[in-house]
């Protein structure tokens, strides 16, 4: 079983960890907040192998947002998603970097990464 999770884990090293961000109109204030927080951690975003994706809801987006469970009425969501794929973190205000990078730090994968460099 042990053999299996790691097989699993290293499969899964070549997906970068991904920030999904979701926004409507109302939301968007807080969006470009994020994104300028965000912006200023390109370091340690490209160390950690973090890829932003933004999804302004529109009927193009809709499927996105239903497929990741976001309230239609919500203005603004932040999601941390794993290298393995699974939903790691999600919140409805602003995320700082050390909350992010916290919440990544913490994680196994990410403890493992650290210590083979």
């Amino acid at each position: 079983m042990k053999l299996l999770i790691l097989l699993f884990l290293f499969m899964s090293v070549d997906q970068p960890r991904k920030v999904l961000l979701f926004y409507k109109e109302d939301g968007k204030v807080l969006y470009d907040r994020q994104i300028a927080d965000l912006q200023k951690q390109k370091g340690g975003l490209a160390e950690r192998d973090i890829e932003i994706s933004s999804f302004p809801y529109s009927a193009q987006t809709a499927s996105v947002w239903a497929k990741n469970k976001i309230d239609k009425d919500s203005a603004f969501t932040f999601i941390l998603i794993g290298r393995d794929g699974g939903e790691k973190y999600r919140s409805v205000m602003l995320v700082t970097a050390v909350t992010l990078f916290g919440q990544i730090d913490a994680m196994p994968m990410r403890r493992s990464e650290v210590r083979r460099k």
